[in-house]
């Protein structure tokens, strides 16, 4: 080992923590012996997270309110509409930006409007198409 005015090399540092893992896997032991004090009083399997205390059925009544509050207060009706329709206010920080924004929808430009028209080509092409049985023009007369 290199000492230096108390400086160590990386060498020298993985060597004493070597010995010093070596030291401590020497003084450990692992205890075989277990018991428990009192085996009736162990819980062997823990409680199922869904147990649920048996209770009275309720009646038609009571079944037909909560499930009209239920309907009420379910966000599953609202899952078409936009967030403006479905909430009064923003719910998180996200829906501040352009919550209270409506998309005006206005006729499009016609001069960003490029509907596909059909040409005297392509016409001809089709024609050509069908006049052969469905083969085109570029169709090796070998691969049949």
């Amino acid at each position: 080992m290199s000492m230096v005015a108390g400086k160590m090399d990386a060498v020298s540092v993985n060597r004493v923590w070597e010995e010093h893992v070596k030291k401590e896997n020497r003084i450990l032991t692992l205890n075989d012996q277990f018991c428990i004090s009192d085996p009736r009083k162990m819980t062997v399997l823990p409680e199922k997270p869904n147990r649920t205390v048996p209770t009275q059925n309720p009646d038609a009544a009571t079944v037909a309110a909560a499930t009209a509050t239920l309907v009420e207060l379910a966000s599953a009706k609202d899952v078409d509409k936009t967030p403006v329709d479905r909430y009064a206010l923003p719910v998180t920080g996200n829906m501040d930006y352009g919550f209270f924004h409506r998309v005006n929808l206005a006729k499009p430009s016609p001069m960003f409007e490029h509907k596909r028209h059909p040409c005297e080509l392509t016409d001809y092409a089709q024609e050509y198409i069908k006049s052969n049985g469905g083969i085109g023009p570029y169709i090796s007369r070998l691969n049949k």
